[in-house]
């Protein structure tokens, strides 16, 4: 911003003449871009690094400081079901990748699509706000100047690895441990622990790839886990997890007898989970997030991990545990997750308990031209789930397809929330996230239809994109 006599100067937002803004360019805003490429809408991307892939996008050497990927970092879903629609994983692939080979896919996709030149790369949106008289304001920063800009429609992919959640309040003793302390998003590679005794925090799938990795190059490495998880390797009976949770005959199971078989072929594979020296899980399989590991369980067994209960305290050099033993520590890695921290006024997409409040998992209430795809934690693969995502906004976006009421979109909020909390408790507002990938596609593809059907507003009567399109000249006014 220029200055007046040292006094801000004050300017109105420029009117960007695209129809729309993506902000995220991962697999969900690929997948978001492409759709509106091939209707031929007017797009631009907001892209925070220098490449797309988001998460995936990772260079050990050149990425910041804090990111959520790791120098040994997989998918840990199958290539064959998270590769896009017409557009395959390369067959001389593994079946899960590592994160550079991801990154060189989604490199390729944008290529071959005619994305990449729509994307404004190192472009950093810290506000989305609702404008005066409809539409949106999307302020950014790129090369050290800011600037707003006033689009008709915004779609947020931006993910939800946002912000490293610590320890609140900090671990007792944190100020005084002469130890390394670092959020997984710092830690990249083994090498630096190599000889030291480390204790990873967590039981997610980073701290148990972590902890894999750690324990062949560090001197200890100890597991401190606080709630027992059902640890599920990638494959079950030869047949990745997540083609079978994507599969058409499994959608269709009950619910009852999707978890028994699951249990079956669990305890076919592995045991119980008590005789690895892990706690037993206080609840069913798929009553919370699954942990996925093929390694963990193979090195607690060979002793190159300990396991521990939760962290009562920090000494000087020791971590002292909830059952009063202790390790001798150079280090403490947290893998504690993270925090959704998106640049939109809370009220926007939260409710009052912190859970996002989205129609579909897509739609907030009460705020036309504002979409969030890729805001889902399945038991498998994002990408179908992305894709249809994006073709729905897609419909919602020319006219071809309209939201109902708000108060039936109220209801199915609620469900959601409602269903969600209920089994899988609501200890974190992140629980919104999750989802049963076969209900879900079946749900959404359901809204679509109907939508369809829907009388069109006078907005996206005939043309959907005529409104969108007129001069800007003639959009309302945001200063």
């Amino acid at each position: 911003m220029g200055t007046v006599d040292g006094r801000e100067k004050k300017t109105s937002p420029q009117v960007d003449t695209r129809d729309v803004c993506v902000i995220g360019a991962g697999i969900s805003g690929l997948a978001m871009m492409r759709s509106l490429h091939r209707r031929g809408i007017d797009f631009v991307g907001l892209e925070r690094d220098g490449a797309v892939g988001g998460v995936w996008n990772f260079d050990p050497a050149g990425s910041p400081s804090s990111h959520p990927a790791y120098g040994s970092l997989h998918l840990n879903t199958s290539s064959k079901v998270t590769g896009f629609t017409g557009f395959p994983v390369p067959e001389d692939f593994p079946r899960y990748p590592r994160h550079d080979q991801v990154a060189s896919y989604l490199e390729r996709f944008a290529d071959e699509h005619d994305l990449t030149g729509r994307i404004e790369f190192g472009t950093h949106v810290h506000q989305v706000e609702p404008a005066p008289g409809g539409g949106w304001l999307v302020t950014s920063r790129s090369g050290g100047s800011t600037r707003t800009r006033h689009f008709r429609e915004v779609v947020m992919a931006s993910g939800y690895h946002s912000a490293p959640r610590l320890p609140d309040p900090a671990i007792t003793g944190s100020e005084v441990f002469r130890g390394r302390q670092l959020h997984s998003a710092d830690y990249t590679d083994p090498e630096p622990f190599r000889g030291k005794k480390v204790t990873v925090v967590g039981f997610g799938n980073s701290a148990c790839d972590i902890a894999v990795e750690l324990s062949r190059v560090a001197a200890r490495t100890v597991l401190s886990v606080r709630r027992g998880a059902h640890v599920v390797p990638k494959t079950l009976m030869g047949l990745p997890i997540d083609e079978i949770a994507a599969s058409r005959w499994w959608s269709f199971l009950p619910f009852r007898v999707q978890r028994r078989l699951i249990e079956v072929l669990l305890y076919l594979s592995r045991g119980h989970i008590a005789d690895y020296g892990l706690p037993e899980p206080d609840h069913r399989v798929m009553d919370a997030p699954i942990t996925i590991s093929d390694e963990l369980l193979s090195r607690l067994s060979h002793g190159e991990i300990a396991v521990k209960p939760g962290i009562q305290e920090l000494t000087t050099e020791q971590v002292v545990f909830n059952d009063g033993s202790t390790e001798d520590a150079d280090a403490v890695v947290l893998c504690t997750g993270y925090d959704m921290s998106l640049p939109l006024p809370d009220d926007v997409v939260f409710d009052g308990d912190g859970r996002l409040s989205l129609f579909q998992r897509i739609v907030p209430l009460g705020h036309e031209g504002l979409y969030l795809t890729g805001f889902l934690r399945p038991v498998g693969s994002l990408t179908r789930l992305a894709e249809l995502q994006a073709e729905w906004i897609g419909d919602l976006i020319t006219g071809e397809a309209r939201l109902p009421g708000r108060d039936e979109m109220a209801a199915e909020v609620r469900d959601h929330l409602d269903r969600t909390s209920g089994r899988y408790g609501a200890q974190r507002p992140e629980v919104a996230l999750n989802v049963d990938v076969g209900g879900y596609v079946r749900g959404l593809k359901r809204e679509r239809r109907r939508g369809a059907d829907r009388p069109a507003t006078p907005a996206r009567r005939n043309n959907g994109l005529t409104d969108l399109r007129r001069r800007s000249a003639d959009w309302p006014s945001a200063s």
